[in-house]
């Protein structure tokens, strides 16, 4: 790495060798120069030119007004605040320029001339606004005031922030990070002059160079960005920002779009219904949610019916439904949103809370992140989430990772002597470094045949309801095989370990103990597919304690493991009685509720799974109770049950539906079976 300060002695040198050169050149080439670098959107070289024709030419205040307005664009609020202190008494010519230069002042942290600056702004303004004029004016004062009683509280000491590597922030704009894991960070970046998504993989505690996201759709020309996946991962929404004019965030046309996951590709994107993305107007900043069968996609959009600028909006959907079917989008309501801008929601489902950034709340700079406990549109009041996450500069996309230790904000504060501008975002990252006693849920996945960790493994947590239907919560693909989710107390959670080329295996636990134990879980063992006779089990959960707890030794609980066959899993509509028949192929024993045809038919096979996930209510099978009645039945010789869709009368109807089904994730591997007379006699190859 460079010395720091041998790199700022060349920088001085290098700016002083440019005012040289600057001052040899007349005050009429400085604007002409200057005109032709703010046509190429070279807005910094532009204001340097307007600011060094002023110094020459003092009475053409229009300079100094050009100049500032060169350098607000790039948000380098020390020099527009350098060059409209010249300027900033004269509202008659350029309006608001007083209330203007106060908020550069505000923003570069001389929070005391600020609040003298907007006092003196508003005892001379005489616009026909001024009573709108004078809430925003009363509304920075108080920013001013918050920013003060901030710096005497101090920061938060259980908060630890830091700007993150090369390997993810570049002199470009980074934004948008959404953590897919505590080891994988998706976020948004213009390093190749358009807005891509990129990956970056934490490993040995160090984030690895950012790539492009693999196998997505190919986007020409546009940029893409602000990506939210959803919980189930089955679904990615991001934005598509038009290229006409150069890439300026709130100032870039943008829309939502969907991808949804086929295998490990994803599909063309699809644009969101006209009254979501209406025309004319942005719509971008997606987060996506799943409550029970809902489905919320909260956004930011200056769409008419709003309060103010940009405000934060939601939509729903069902999670069964395989359309674009959103209701009307609704305004989240003004404890949310403002006159001014509200912008990047994520709502965190343990605090019940969305965080967001909003720079007409009462901020201590541009932007500020807010909290706000609520759901849709009834909220309580939004508060500011203090330092260090905000700062005099603009501060926004708070998100946490999914163990909840820590997260990510996008900010263009300067740090320290890595970075010395605000004239571009960068992503900081933050831990929680004094939290308070955590309970968790931890352990490892394994293979059952090779009993080997596991790498690559998705794990997901659900929240088990009164009523038995599971929640979702969260999820993580680790990398070394290894879980952690945070808890709350009193609950009921179900946590499942999926792996590509392995069948899926979980278990249930409470957290109703917390006063005995600090960490919960289980180790996990996934078996490979294949099995005997072409059957394809599923991983069983091994006999293993609920809790583990390496200080605490408590009496196992352990599930005992019957020969005998449990009340099988309920088809959707129950048929018929019980019955118990042998397979012709493999001689298992199987007991099933399924109709009991007469003469030949077939079924096609979907999975095999364990006792605790034969409910029909999975979400998994959504998609696939759409296409016909789905049956189980229950193979007493190995304790699994088999899911299937039936029944058809010929090989070419179930051929028909297997090429739909094997394109579903969790079923590439289904089959069709042959039956006669209510017996299984064998899969059809």
């Amino acid at each position: 790495m460079k010395n720091p300060i041998l790199l700022s002695l060349s920088i001085i040198l290098l700016v002083v060798c440019s005012v040289q050169a600057q001052d040899k050149l007349s005050w009429r080439k400085h604007v002409k120069l200057a005109e032709e670098l703010y046509a190429k959107a070279q807005y910094a070289d532009a204001g340097e030119h307007y600011r060094a024709a002023f110094k020459q030419k003092t009475k053409k205040k229009e300079l100094a007004y050009k100049a500032g307005e060169c350098f607000s664009i790039i948000r380098d609020y020390r020099n527009a605040a350098d060059a409209w202190k010249n300027v900033k008494d004269d509202n008659a010519t350029y309006p608001l320029i007083g209330l203007r230069y106060a908020r550069c002042l505000k923003q570069s942290g001389e929070y005391e001339a600020a609040s003298s600056e907007l006092v003196n702004f508003l005892g001379h303004y005489q616009g026909a606004d001024k009573a709108k004029v004078s809430t925003i004016v009363q509304n920075e004062l108080r920013g001013c005031e918050l920013a003060a009683q901030m710096a005497v509280k101090g920061k938060d000491a259980g908060v630890y922030i830091e700007l993150m590597s090369s390997n993810i922030n570049t002199p470009e704009t980074e934004f948008a990070p959404f953590p897919f894991s505590d080891e994988a960070l998706y976020f948004s970046s213009t390093m190749a002059k358009r807005a891509e998504i990129y990956r970056s993989i934490k490993s040995n505690g160090i984030w690895g160079k950012a790539t492009p996201i693999e196998n997505f759709p190919a986007i020409e020309n546009d940029h893409f960005c602000n990506g939210t996946l959803t919980p189930d991962a089955s679904r990615f929404y991001f934005t598509i920002c038009k290229s006409v004019e150069k890439w300026g965030g709130l100032t870039t046309h943008c829309e939502i779009y969907v991808t949804r996951r086929v295998g490990k590709s994803w599909t063309t994107p699809e644009r969101l219904p006209e009254y979501i993305n209406e025309q004319g107007v942005t719509t971008t900043h997606p987060y996506v949610i799943h409550n029970d069968n809902t489905e919320i996609l909260y956004f930011s959009s200056n769409r008419s019916g709003g309060i103010g600028g940009m405000d934060i909006w939601y939509t729903t959907r069902e999670i069964s439904s395989t359309a674009n079917d959103f209701t009307l989008p609704i305004n989240c309501g003004s404890r949310i949103n403002s006159m001014g801008d509200e912008i990047t929601p994520f709502y965190d489902k343990i605090e019940d809370a969305m965080f967001f950034a909003s720079n007409g709340q009462v901020s201590i700079g541009g932007f500020d992140i807010f909290k706000a406990k609520g759901a849709k549109s009834m909220w309580q009041t939004a508060e500011n989430v203090g330092l260090p996450f905000n700062s005099p500069a603009d501060d926004f996309s708070f998100v946490k990772s999914p163990s909840g230790k820590g997260g990510f904000i996008v900010s263009n504060r300067t740090y320290e002597m890595e970075k010395i501008t605000t004239t571009h975002e960068d992503i900081f990252e933050f831990q929680y470094t004094n939290p308070v006693v955590q309970w968790v849920a931890k352990g490892e996945v394994y293979s059952k045949e090779s009993r080997d960790v596991l790498d690559d493994v998705e794990v997901s947590l659900y929240e088990v309801t009164e009523t038995g239907q599971r929640r979702f919560m969260t999820k993580l693909v680790s990398a070394n095989g290894s879980y952690e989710f945070a808890l709350d107390p009193s609950r009921k959670y179900y946590l499942e370990a999926l792996k590509e080329g392995f069948f899926p295996s979980s278990y249930e636990f409470d957290t109703k103990e917390f006063d005995k134990y600090t960490d919960f879980g289980a180790p996990l063992y996934l078996e490979p597919y294949g099995g005997v006779g072409g059957e394809e089990p599923v991983a069983v959960k091994e006999d293993v304690p609920v809790k583990s707890n390496p200080v605490v030794k408590e009496p196992v609980v352990r599930t005992p493991v019957t020969t005998e066959a449990p009340a099988p899993a309920k088809a959707e509509t129950k048929t018929s009685q019980p019955y118990v028949s042998k397979s012709k192929d493999n001689n298992y024993r199987i007991v099933t509720e399924a109709p009991r045809q007469a003469g030949t038919y077939y079924k096609i096979q979907i999975i095999a799974v364990s006792k605790n996930n034969s409910s029909l209510d999975h979400y998994r099978y959504n998609q696939v109770k759409q296409i016909k009645r789905l049956d189980t039945e229950f193979i007493m010789d190995r304790q699994l049950y088999r899911v299937l869709l039936a029944d058809y009368n010929s090989i070419e109807e179930a051929m028909e539906d297997l090429k739909k089904v094997q394109g579903m994730k969790d079923f590439e591997g289904a089959f069709i079976v042959e039956y006669k007379d209510g017996e299984r006699i064998g899969n059809i190859n």
